[in-house]
């Protein structure tokens, strides 16, 4: 009988310790490392296309798993780490809505003033109404709409400042209808830019780092691109699939001071991020050191307009705060902001109630999103222990390895066919030459290469390819992107007078 007992008990305690793992309450942190480390190689070991991917996991205050994997710099056979920088695309719109926040406290900039107060100086050919606060620029609410600003700032870097501010002058446009409603863009960031340079003179950058990177010791992060080689900081080279070729190769469109904007402008390292994460998730405190006042953290986290999100990981209804997306994942709050450029994605997030947050930088767009994306959730699955972890993420990591396949057998076959495309040009290739303006969307310089046409706007360059209408060609400025067309235009007597892209006119110069 008491044999019997004993039995029954190593039963009973067997089973206690089996529920004991499976609801999740003797995962540790170590489990954790090994778990999410076996998955990230296995990623990258099935997506070789991918160059690089660097992780940071913060649990409570401190990082539990911070690992780079992949290459840097194929090219030059350098690999990454830790401390290696990447750019961080739209996640810059919550350093500088933090920054935002502090002046707004200090009285200099207030969020609830109208934006007019701080525009006196610019005669705007469309008047902005006083309505529209300084708040509406940062939650993407305040119904104004200017594609050449933001396009110079984030892109061709063609960014004079006299030339930006006649910009910001002349093509601002308000539609009231859309006052009041979110609807995300760079533009309201890239506004409060030009804000604090005409009511404090100082750039944002500057701000930035003085408000934010060097207090929270963050050694591997700047606004300036210049810095990085300056102090011999390790850069991830940006990395895009290229149709033509048919595999992946360096970008062509890189980063430069010139087109590094308030919107999108940072540089760093996954290092630095995990302090950032850290700080947000604890009320503004880094390792027991309050940094940034709890009342500050709490704005910039406050949701102020409803928001909807159709792209996963997070696709729900939310809100957006400021520099901030607020929302939920398997019904949990999660806060979190991503960024995107050709060659770059940052995945930025943290679950406030359960201390976790998780950062993820690759120097890739086109398959680093989504795989950033699954590592990211891979981690907050694993802590809220949800059923059949790892058959469902080698399920979708396969999922993801068919659709990449797929989709490069796409691009590839349909750049073959456009190779087959014959010239419509009735000059030849040194005639279409020249530099061609338009006052508010800048340059376009054309020049002859070989047998085809380069095309640089500031920053942005490709090679022309043919399209199917006589005089035109067509030009993928952006890499990676579907493609546009240029259509050269003759005067009566057959003289080539200007160019057309994107429905504006760029006159050809002398």
């Amino acid at each position: 009988m008491k044999k019997t007992i004993v039995l029954l008990l190593l039963v009973v305690l067997f089973n206690s310790t089996a529920t004991l793992a499976q609801t999740g309450a003797a995962r540790t942190d170590s489990a954790f490392k090994a778990a999410i480390d076996r998955y990230a190689r296995t990623t990258m070991d099935k997506l070789p296309d991918l160059p690089a991917i660097s992780i940071v996991v913060i649990r409570e205050d401190k990082a539990i798993f911070l690992k780079a994997y992949g290459m840097a710099d194929r090219e030059a056979g350098r690999k990454v780490d830790v401390n290696t920088l990447f750019y961080n695309g739209s996640s810059t719109k919550s350093f500088t809505a933090l920054v935002a926040a502090m002046l707004d406290q200090e009285g200099k900039i207030k969020l609830s003033d109208p934006v007019t107060k701080y525009t006196a100086g610019i005669g705007f050919k469309n008047p902005l109404p006083d309505k529209i606060t300084v708040r509406d620029l940062l939650t993407h609410t305040s119904g104004l709409r200017n594609g050449p600003l933001v396009n110079r700032l984030a892109f061709t870097g063609q960014i004079e400042s006299g030339d930006i501010d006649r910009v910001f002058a002349e093509a601002t446009t308000f539609n009231d209808t859309n006052f009041g409603k979110y609807a995300y863009n760079n533009l309201g960031y890239n506004i409060y830019g030009l804000i604090l340079r005409y009511s404090l003179n100082k750039k944002w950058q500057d701000l930035l780092h003085e408000r934010i990177f060097d207090p929270l010791g963050m050694k591997h992060t700047t606004a300036y691109v210049s810095w990085a080689p300056a102090r011999k900081w390790s850069v991830a080279a940006p990395y895009i699939f290229d149709p033509s070729a048919g595999q992946m190769i360096r970008s062509v469109l890189n980063k430069t001071d010139s087109n590094m904007q308030s919107a999108g402008g940072m540089f760093m390292s996954i290092s630095d991020l995990g302090r950032w994460i850290n700080m947000h998730m604890n009320g503004g405190k880094l390792r027991g050191k309050q940094v940034v006042p709890t009342d500050i953290i709490r704005t910039v986290q406050t949701g102020y307009t409803k928001s909807t999100r159709n792209d996963p990981p997070f696709s729900s209804d939310g809100e957006y705060g400021l520099g901030w997306q607020i929302g939920k994942y398997r019904n949990e709050k999660v806060i979190y902001h991503h960024g995107g450029y050709p060659g770059y994605r940052s995945h930025v997030s943290f679950m406030p109630d359960k201390k976790i947050g998780v950062g993820v930088l690759v120097n890739n767009d086109q398959l680093g999103g989504r795989t950033a994306d699954m590592l990211a959730v891979y981690a907050y699955d694993w802590w809220l222990n949800t059923e059949n972890l790892e058959a469902n993420y080698a399920k979708q990591l396969q999922e993801l390895v068919q659709a990449y396949e797929r989709r490069k057998q796409q691009v590839h076959a349909a750049a073959v066919e456009r190779s087959k495309r014959a010239w419509q040009l009735t000059k030849a290739f040194t005639d279409y030459a020249g530099h061609y303006k338009n006052e508010i969307h800048g340059t376009i310089e054309i020049r002859p290469l070989q047998n085809s046409l380069t095309v640089r706007m500031g920053n942005l360059y490709c090679i022309a390819t043919p399209f199917t209408e006589k005089d035109t060609i067509r030009v993928e400025m952006l890499p990676g992107g579907s493609g546009d067309v240029i259509k050269f235009n003759m005067d009566a007597g057959g003289n080539l007078v200007s160019l057309t892209f994107g429905g504006v006119t760029f006159a050809r110069q002398g």
